[in-house]
C-alpha cells in the first residue's frame, strides 16, 4: 500500500508543489478577483446587481476559470520534455495525480467562491438599489446555484484529461472535441426521440424532457420532478469515469 500512497510522501509533493507555484497562483488569484471585478462592475454601472444576476455571474465565472486553470495543471505530462522531470519525481503516479487534482478542484473551488463573494460584496455594497435592502446571492437557495459545483466536476474531469492526453493545444483540442461530442449527442438524441415521437417532436435535449405540438398546441413530457432530480448525478458519473482516465493515462507515461 505504501508503494501505492504514502502520507508522507504526498505532503512532501504537496509542500514541493505549493513553494514551486505558489507565486504564480497568487498572482492567478489576483488576476481572476480583477477579473471578476470588471464584470460585476460593468453590471452595477449598467444595472443593479440583482441575486439572479449575481448567481449567473458565478457560475458562469466558476465554469470558464475552472477550464482554464485546470488546463494548466497536467500540461507538462502532455510534452515529452517536461513530462521526463515530472515524471522522474520520488512519488507515485496515484499521489502525483491527488496534487493535481486537489489543487485544481477543491482548492480552485473554494478560492473562487472566496474570491467572488468577496468581490461580490464590495459591489453590491457600492452599487445602488433604490431603497431596497441590498442582497448576496445564496449557493444553497431555492435556485440550486451549489449544483454548478456538479456540472463544474465533469468540466474539471475532460480539462484534466485533456492536459494530459494531448502533447500541444490541449485546451483548444479538448474545447474542439467536448463541442463536437455536443453536437453529435443532442444530433443523436433528437433523432431516437423523434423515431418514436414522430412528427410531433419540437424540442428534445439530452437528459430533460421533450416538446411536443399536436391539434391542441404545445405541451411537454418530462419525468416527475422525484426522478427528474436524479439527473443532476450524470455530472459526477462523467466526472468518476474522466477521473479514472486521466489517472489511467498518468500511468501509462509513467510506464
Amino acid at each position: 500500500m505504501s508503494q501505492l500512497f504514502s502520507f508522507s510522501r504526498f505532503s512532501r509533493l504537496f509542500r514541493r508543489h505549493t513553494a514551486e507555484f505558489l507565486p504564480s497562483y497568487a498572482m492567478a488569484t489576483a488576476v481572476l478577483a480583477g477579473g471578476i471585478g470588471l464584470v460585476l462592475g460593468f453590471v452595477v454601472y449598467m444595472n443593479v446587481l440583482n441575486t439572479t444576476i449575481q448567481g449567473m455571474l458565478f457560475m458562469l465565472g466558476l465554469l470558464a476559470a475552472g477550464a482554464l486553470f485546470t488546463a494548466g495543471i497536467f500540461a507538462q505530462y502532455g510534452a515529452p520534455k517536461q513530462a521526463t522531470v515530472a515524471l522522474t519525481l520520488p512519488a507515485s503516479q496515484l499521489e502525483k495525480y491527488l496534487v493535481g487534482w486537489v489543487y485544481s478542484f477543491l482548492i480552485f473551488s473554494v478560492v473562487y467562491t472566496a474570491a467572488f463573494y468577496l468581490v461580490d460584496w464590495l459591489m453590491v455594497s457600492a452599487d445602488d438599489w433604490y431603497g431596497r435592502p441590498k442582497e448576496l446571492f445564496h449557493l444553497f437557495d431555492a435556485q440550486k446555484i451549489y449544483e454548478i459545483y456538479f456540472y463544474y466536476a465533469a468540466l474539471h474531469a475532460g480539462a484534466l484529461w485533456g492536459a494530459i492526453f494531448f502533447e500541444k493545444n490541449h485546451f483548444l483540442k479538448t474545447a474542439f472535441g467536448a463541442l463536437v461530442l455536443a453536437v453529435v449527442l443532442v444530433a443523436a438524441n433528437y433523432q431516437v426521440v423523434k423515431a418514436f415521437a414522430g412528427d410531433k417532436l419540437q424540442m428534445a435535449s439530452p437528459f430533460s424532457g421533450i416538446t411536443l405540438n399536436d391539434a391542441t398546441g404545445f405541451y411537454r413530457v418530462s419525468l416527475p420532478e422525484a426522478q427528474a432530480q436524479w439527473y443532476i448525478l450524470l455530472p459526477l458519473v462523467l466526472a468518476a469515469l474522466l477521473w479514472r482516465a486521466t489517472y489511467l493515462r498518468l500511468t501509462e507515461k509513467q510506464l
